[in-house]
């Protein structure tokens, strides 16, 4: 995604995201990362931006061949992801710390879905999941309290106890992806920044 939000073409962010991954793997960064130097999101970041600056200075004549090989990728999902995200006057660097931020909502909220052991509680869980990331327009517990027959404080309380475990389960989601779980508070912040 980063290289094309840096204004790489499809064929050419996959040809260069196929050389980047080779690079990473050739000159072993994936063993070289230090938690004390900063998040492997960080790491990446850097060294994607160094990998584009110098490619973009050492334009190959023939792209592909050699003793280069091929990580095949299916950029499809990420093609999707791209289109769906506003076009102008995003930072490349703001939109992958935008999509970092997302996929740890998501991999919270299937979490939290999975988490639910019942068919009453999968059903209040998809009627209150708006709720998560929104506060409820007015009626909306009403109509919910209605449709599975609860009252509005079951429903409130039911959203009340949902909100706090998704807190809970993005706050491990972040905490799982760091060295020292003193910085979650400071990646935390970030991921707010970064969907702001």
């Amino acid at each position: 995604m980063f290289a094309r939000r840096s204004g790489l073409l499809p064929v050419d962010a996959e040809d260069v995201t196929q050389e980047f991954l080779i690079y990473l793997l050739d000159r072993g960064w994936l063993k070289k990362a230090d938690p004390a130097r900063g998040s492997f999101r960080a790491l990446l970041l850097t060294l994607l931006r160094n990998f584009l600056a110098n490619d973009r200075r050492q334009r190959r004549a023939e792209k592909r061949g050699g003793n280069a090989y091929i990580i095949s990728l299916n950029t499809n999902e990420g093609e999707a992801d791209i289109a769906a995200l506003p076009s102008a006057g995003t930072d490349p660097a703001s939109a992958y710390e935008r999509s970092w931020a997302q996929c740890v909502l998501e991999s919270a909220l299937a979490r939290q879905a999975e988490e639910q052991s019942n068919p009453a509680e999968a059903a209040r869980f998809v009627a209150l999941r708006p709720f998560l990331s929104a506060p409820p327009g007015v009626g909306e517990y009403e109509r919910i309290a209605e449709r599975l027959g609860l009252t509005r404080a079951q429903v409130a309380k039911a959203a009340h106890t949902l909100t706090r475990r998704f807190g809970e389960l993005v706050r491990a989601e972040v905490a799982a992806t760091l060295e020292n779980p003193a910085d979650t508070d400071a990646e935390l912040r970030r991921l707010v920044e970064a969907l702001a």
